[in-house]
């Protein structure tokens, strides 16, 4: 039986750029089954009628305001992965479908730009055949905040003398806030040359306005979800952080260079973002996740494969792909509980989270009353870094001591 092919729909009310899309995906008609739309009342009619995979509109649409048509697809259809295309650098404007779009594609954009865009993302789909994930994190649009955090950011954003050192620090607490910045800083919208990977270089490059767009005037970041959650979000983005600066001394410890380390930081700062992904999504289940950790005293993870058929590693690192997350990252997400499934030999960004993550637990005392958190012994001993692991402890211990010093001065 023949492979079905992917349905992508494309919304564009420029006939000239839809024979553009025409031409430039000709080679592609025999994997994918092409839709196209000069309006928003076409595509709404189309969606109506077919499921689609994914769906890539202009900024602009014919039939309703400026961005609408994207929120409308995620109603309709929460599992398809939305694009917006767009050559308006007006980030102001751009800001309400930032809440709803996964990606942007800056216009003029190749054909191999966006053919390589969307088979990434197809990749992904297929590589998770659990529907139910995947539509739980297409349609996601807003991540739990920290209360403390976002009434700290929404008091100096309101100051008059704004001071953007101060909100990238303030940005850097908090993993739902580091994601959601990252996230817009590195579509293609902004025309970036390199990738940013700290919330302070993202603060620069996005601007005041723009931040205050972000946090305050499009609500992508709600902080009324988080008292209905079963456990804190202020302690889980201390973990984060913590681990993110043990996960850096480590591999600085071992000679990284400057990007690996800004890699690595990052990703200890988002390892558990799939926590809060499913926390937002599945309340009633994740607290029973949780009963189960406390009560039969097994990991975090293996109760989240028992209930769901996945870990919130899988869900945080589909999520951060989804969102062009470097692979670096990605990759560092998706197994900090699993390095066999890391593919490297070498102290990777995913070893020194998956260590970090474990010391940080082990020198905080966190989280006694749960199943501890294990070292992947068989990895360390086959890839030659067991007699490495009492160094580390030390490294780690002395960063967790300067940074708690830091941190509360």
């Amino acid at each position: 039986m023949p492979k079905s092919k992917n349905n992508i729909l494309f919304v564009d009310e420029d006939k000239n750029q839809i024979e553009a899309f025409k031409k430039m995906l000709m080679p592609m008609s025999g994997q994918w089954e092409l839709h196209f739309a000069n309006s928003a009342k076409e595509a709404l009619e189309l969606i109506e009628i077919q499921p689609f995979d994914i769906v890539v509109t202009d900024f602009h649409t014919t039939g309703l305001p400026d961005g609408e048509l994207i929120s409308e697809v995620r109603k309709q259809q929460p599992g398809a992965i939305r694009f917006i295309l767009s050559k308006d650098q007006n980030t102001n404007k751009s800001m309400h479908s930032a809440m709803y779009a996964h990606q942007f594609i800056s216009k003029p954009c190749s054909a191999k730009e966006l053919i390589e865009t969307i088979e990434r993302c197809l990749r992904l789909k297929n590589i998770f055949l659990n529907e139910r994930v995947s539509k739980a994190i297409a349609s996601i649009d807003e991540l739990p905040v920290m209360p403390s955090l976002y009434i700290k950011l929404e008091k100096e954003l309101r100051k008059e003398d704004v001071s953007i050192k101060n909100i990238g620090l303030l940005i850097s607490e908090d993993l739902a806030i580091t994601s959601g910045i990252l996230k817009l800083v590195n579509s293609s919208f902004f025309g970036l040359y390199s990738k940013v990977t700290t919330p302070e270089k993202a603060a620069t490059m996005l601007g005041i306005s723009t931040i205050k767009g972000l946090v305050l005037g499009m609500h992508i970041f709600n902080s009324s979800k988080t008292e209905y959650l079963d456990f804190s979000i202020e302690d889980l983005g201390e973990h984060c952080l913590y681990t993110a600066l043990l996960a850096r001394a480590v591999i600085q410890a071992e000679g990284a260079d400057t990007d690996t380390a800004e890699k690595t930081f990052l990703a200890g700062f988002l390892h558990d973002i799939g926590k809060l992904i499913l926390c937002v999504s599945y309340q009633p289940e994740y607290s029973e996740i949780l009963k189960i950790v406390q009560n039969e005293n097994i990991p975090m993870s293996v109760a989240e494969k028992e209930i769901f058929g996945f870990t919130h590693a899988e869900v945080g690192a589909y999520l951060l792909a989804l969102w062009g997350f470097d692979e670096t990252v990605v990759e560092a997400v998706y197994s900090h509980h699993n390095l066999t499934e890391s593919g490297s030999d070498m102290l990777s960004p995913a070893a020194a989270v998956h260590i970090a993550d474990t010391f940080e637990h082990e020198l905080r005392l966190r989280h006694q009353e749960n199943a501890p958190h294990i070292l992947n012994a068989e990895w360390l001993e086959k890839n030659g870094f067991s007699s490495k692991l009492v160094g580390w402890l030390e490294v780690c211990a002395q960063q967790l001591d300067k940074d708690l010093t830091n941190i509360n001065q």
